[in-house]
């Protein structure tokens, strides 16, 4: 039955290779041979990635620096990270007669799936971003992500860990562990700058952590002052980050700076980790060409304005921080736009009720007189207009756009210096038409 499901998958995909982002191959190979994950041949380097926020864009790093390197290299980065997609990038790395085709699988997969998946994987290297609050509908709790990513983990698999995080840092009792993390930075604090904080007290002896400095939530370095637990030795280790030239240092080395934001730095540290213990050469030179994709980060400048569309999960209290972080620390005075309603809200008839993340959101960050104007967009405008006059946010910056297409007419575009779309990851296609009203506008 494999051959079968092999062969068909590979004509499906075939006939419907120009759709990029159907995973309909896949699930007809699992509809044909439920297995098929298992029975595919792997190449000699496969790489799992997970985590709360940032596999994508770790994925993206690692996939375009191995093909720069001259690796071959099958992913499922066009999207789709359970087992009919990860079926589907398999698919793809293999002949008619399952021998591999590819030296490496860069593989993303969803936290819940990994019992579905890693057993029969069989990852070289398992990689795990971080773990925060996520979605409550779906994710409800840090213990519960932590548990069905564990349940899955094969102990053969080398686990990449965050020393900085002491929730996913704990992963995989019996597997051998290589930790990336951050020295302390000039920017970090004493005291949790976040609302949102996911681990307080100590997982050996439940005493209440002392925390030396914060990156940003919970990650940072911390100590119980009963038993003495703290955070795990980095073996990759970023000690310097160089804005003016563009710049990290990690371990001594020095590296291209992809991209300023915090999250994304350890996105880039990640990668680099991954690809130094794989023995990748000349990672710095792939850097020179390389960027967070567009569709998560983009930059345009229209007469003199900078325009910055910065994605963020809707629903994710912790991506929207980051995001609205990532504003605050921004130069210059801005205009906001602020369209976060995701794919279900945005479907009247199956909307979300649930609110509550918008109540574990940093939107504090946009509290700051170079923030001349909050425009909120969608389905929930409101509801995010009643979470920033919360915020402290004078009412007097805040229009509401039901339409998001409509966004800029509550612009000034005559004397700011940026403006940035903060837009979920469903809404790429609505930023890019608010962009493209500004340009036309401003003709």
């Amino acid at each position: 039955m494999f051959f079968i499901s092999l062969w068909l998958s590979k004509l499906y995909y075939f006939l419907t290779r120009r759709r990029a982002t159907t995973d309909k191959s896949g699930i007809l190979a699992r509809k044909i041979d439920i297995d098929f994950i298992q029975h595919v041949k792997k190449p000699p380097i496969v790489i799992a990635v997970t985590g709360t926020n940032g596999k994508t864009t770790t994925c993206n790093f690692l996939v375009d620096i191995l093909e720069k390197s001259g690796y071959k290299v099958t992913s499922n980065r066009e999207g789709a990270n359970y087992p009919a997609g990860v079926s589907k990038a398999l698919m793809k790395g293999v002949s008619i007669f399952n021998k591999s085709k590819v030296d490496v699988a860069v593989i993303e997969f969803d936290e819940l799936s990994s019992k579905e998946i890693l057993p029969f994987l069989h990852p070289t290297y398992t990689v795990v971003t971080n773990l925060f609050l996520d979605t409550m509908k779906r994710n409800a709790h840090t213990d519960y992500v932590f548990s069905k990513i564990e349940e899955g983990l094969p102990e053969d698999t080398t686990l990449f860990l965050n020393a900085d995080d002491l929730i996913s840092s704990q992963l995989g009792k019996n597997n051998k562990k290589i930790y990336f993390g951050i020295d302390r930075l000039p920017t970090d604090s004493e005291t949790n700058q976040s609302l949102v904080q996911d681990i307080r007290v100590c997982p050996k002896c439940y005493t209440p952590l002392e925390f030396e400095y914060f990156h940003y939530h919970h990650l940072g370095k911390a100590k119980c002052p009963n038993c003495g637990y703290t955070n795990p030795e980095p073996k990759y280790r970023l000690t310097d980050i160089d804005y003016e030239n563009n710049q990290i240092t990690i371990n001594g080395e020095k590296y291209m700076l992809v991209n300023e934001g915090l999250f994304n730095i350890y996105n880039e540290l990640l990668a680099i980790s991954v690809l130094s213990e794989i023995g990748v050469k000349d990672i710095n030179k792939c850097l020179q060409t390389l960027e967070v994709v567009k569709t998560r980060y983009n930059k345009t400048t229209v007469k003199n304005i900078e325009i910055i569309s910065q994605m963020a999960k809707g629903q994710n209290p912790i991506a929207v921080s980051r995001a609205l972080d990532y504003v605050k620390n921004l130069k210059g005075t801005k205009e906001v736009i602020i369209i976060l309603d995701d794919v279900y809200d945005n479907k009247a008839a199956n909307h979300s009720e649930v609110v509550s993340w918008l109540y574990d959101s940093d939107f504090e960050a946009l509290n700051g007189d170079d923030v001349k104007k909050v425009v909120v967009c969608g389905f929930r405008a409101y509801d995010y207009k009643v979470r920033a006059l919360l915020a402290g946010i004078d009412e007097s910056k805040i229009f509401v756009s039901t339409v998001e297409a409509e966004a800029y007419k509550y612009l000034d575009l005559s004397g700011e210096d940026k403006i940035v779309i903060v837009h979920d990851i469903y809404l790429n296609n609505k930023a890019n038409e608010i962009i493209a009203k500004i340009k036309e506008v401003t003709k």
